[in-house]
């Protein structure tokens, strides 16, 4: 289970860390010690896990959960019991107040490993031919098949299929490790395309459908290896 530590007091995150880095299965990917800086880094990896302190400087942490496009599991931890009601109509996992006690702390975080359980024993599993991708806080199940191309828009990348577009807080690398490399290919940095979708290759541009995507010279040799040309 993939956590993150939210704190601005650099004192309260070290002392969280350390009684975190001996749990079994939980993960400590980052922390940050802003709500900004920790929504930015959650929209390109998000985490299982939140532990969060609710006033920082700017946004605060209730501020964060509800800015998010997904719901991770929460612990908020606090000096003050004054948001617990707040915190808990935005069903966080536990609220502990500071300084926080090792057995308190434990609790909470078998608390959250239960709930992350039913969790992933509830999740569609995905096929073989088939793509989850988070729309709405809700998993859209995308069909290898159905989908056209793959594209690069700032912080998100754009499914294409035939009829819809599905933009998804994703970075290119993540998209191009799960689908199956026997099926698409990179062709630019800000494009992967479905190899059996391509109806015409012209110059430094593949026509798929009605869309015509440009084809970067690093990525060149790769797509005339792949497609037989000579």
């Amino acid at each position: 289970m993939k956590c993150m530590i939210v704190d601005d007091n650099p004192m309260a995150r070290l002392a969280l860390r350390k009684m975190l880095s001996n749990v079994e299965d939980l993960e400590i990917s980052g922390e940050q010690e802003d709500a900004m800086a920790a929504f930015n880094q959650l929209q390109k990896e998000p985490v299982d896990l939140l532990f969060l302190d609710v006033e920082m400087p700017g946004m605060s942490g209730l501020e964060l959960l509800k800015s998010l496009d997904y719901t991770p599991l929460v612990i908020l931890i606090t000096s003050k019991t004054e948001y617990a009601v707040e915190g808990f109509d935005l069903q966080v996992v536990d609220y502990i107040l500071k300084p926080v006690a090792l057995p308190r702390l434990l609790k909470a975080v078998h608390r959250a490993w239960e709930k992350w359980q039913q969790m992933q024993s509830t999740s569609p599993e995905p096929q073989d031919d088939t793509i989850f991708i988070r729309v709405n806080n809700q998993l859209q199940g995308l069909e290898f098949s159905d989908i056209y191309l793959v594209q690069a828009l700032g912080d998100y990348v754009v499914f294409f299929t035939k009829d819809k577009k599905y933009p998804v807080h994703l970075t290119m690398k993540a998209v191009e490790e799960r689908l199956p490399g026997t099926r698409f290919l990179r062709v630019h940095r800000s494009y992967i395309v479905a190899i059996d979708k391509i109806t015409n290759i012209e110059q430094n541009s593949l026509l798929l459908g009605d869309h015509l995507v440009p084809v970067s010279e690093g990525y060149k040799k790769s797509l005339m290896d792949r497609l037989n040309i000579f």
